[in-house]
């Protein structure tokens, strides 16, 4: 399979919570990391999506958004991965920030250059990485 993003996560459905039109998918990465999806009541259904299913979690990295020094903080993303950046590396405007997470996986978010300064991302600094249930994407095996 190829696709568009380099946010590719191995994972395992642990809950499935059925809604009126969406569905939303719990899933664990490795390392005791938690993960959650919306998708359509037929993506559920077309995908076979029940506990024990092994998925392929994707998102874009624009839909990567970091976080710094959040400790008092809620925010109102469904998942918050902790890492460390490991990686930054800039353009005219926008930047790419790699991401160690602390399950040894891997995630980029690529934000405007500004942003990033402002936000101190740089090189070593331990974020959260906070992305927003619908915007994570699933696949699996056929």
């Amino acid at each position: 399979m190829k696709v568009t993003t380099r946010n590719i996560l191995d994972g395992v459905v642990t809950a499935v919570k059925k809604g009126a039109v969406n569905d939303e998918i719990a899933i664990d990465l490795k390392g005791g990391l938690k993960v959650s999806a919306i998708v359509t009541d037929k993506s559920t259904e077309t995908l076979g999506l029940c506990p024990g299913r092994e998925v392929l979690v994707m998102v874009k990295g624009v839909n990567v958004l970091l976080a710094r020094d959040v400790d008092g903080y809620v925010l109102s993303s469904r998942n918050m991965l902790p890492g460390v950046v490991k990686q930054v590396k800039k353009g005219e405007i926008m930047a790419s920030v790699a991401v160690e997470l602390d399950n040894g996986d891997r995630l980029t978010s690529v934000c405007t250059v500004d942003s990033a300064d402002d936000a101190g991302i740089t090189e070593g600094v331990r974020v959260q990485a906070a992305i927003k249930a619908p915007h994570v994407i699933l696949a699996v095996k056929q």
